[in-house]
């Protein structure tokens, strides 16, 4: 009966819910499974993204404040917190690592650009009603951290070389250079062992 069940499993999308119901897992339709992978390193562009845009905010507060970009001991402390956060999640922790540096020199990264920007404008400009930075801007960038490491758990055993083409351009909705861009997703690549067990 068991063995009947499974194969009736391969057959169809309909019969899922019996599927689970009798215990036998359901081999997906290759569509179904392509599909699924494309949407979550979709998902993934899309975090990753947003959490560069909000380094916009983080660049101009600084420049109306007159501090340096590079905060070295913090942003040891935040690789480490936020390693450990991937880990809980599932993330295997030298490629979480891996991934998380990048996030963060991509983040510093995208601040040189901009102020170098407004560094040779003429005049430079001036900001006003930027968020404050410990009380607005690193709240809402931890929640974007969080979400790009869930996308990252989802996407990761999804990135082969179909995801690496899709994931060389940043998506529409965000502004900075490609080198940026590059500095964020380049060390995707190699996916963690796991993923090829």
């Amino acid at each position: 009966m068991r063995a009947a069940v499974a194969i009736a499993c391969g057959v169809g999308r309909v019969l899922a819910v019996f599927c689970a119901i009798a215990g036998a897992a359901p081999a997906l339709p290759d569509e179904v499974r392509n599909v699924a992978s494309t949407e979550a390193v979709a998902a993934l562009q899309d975090a990753i993204a947003a959490r560069l845009q909000l380094m916009d905010d983080v660049a101009r507060y600084k420049w109306n404040h007159g501090l340096p970009v590079l905060d070295a001991a913090r942003e040891a402390a935040l690789l480490d917190r936020t390693t450990a956060e991937a880990v809980a999640r599932g993330i295997p922790e030298t490629y979480a690592r891996r991934v998380v540096a990048a996030q963060i020199a991509a983040s510093r990264a995208r601040q040189e650009e901009l102020l170098q920007r407004w560094q040779d404008a003429a005049p430079p400009p001036t900001f006003a009603d930027v968020p404050d930075l410990a009380r607005e801007q690193r709240p809402a960038i931890d929640a974007a951290t969080a979400a790009l490491l869930t996308r990252l758990r989802t996407a990761m055993c999804s990135l082969d070389d179909t995801a690496r083409t899709a994931l060389a351009a940043p998506p529409q909705s965000f502004d900075g250079s490609t080198r940026v861009w590059a500095t964020a997703v380049d060390p995707l690549w190699p996916p963690p062992s796991e993923c090829r067990d």
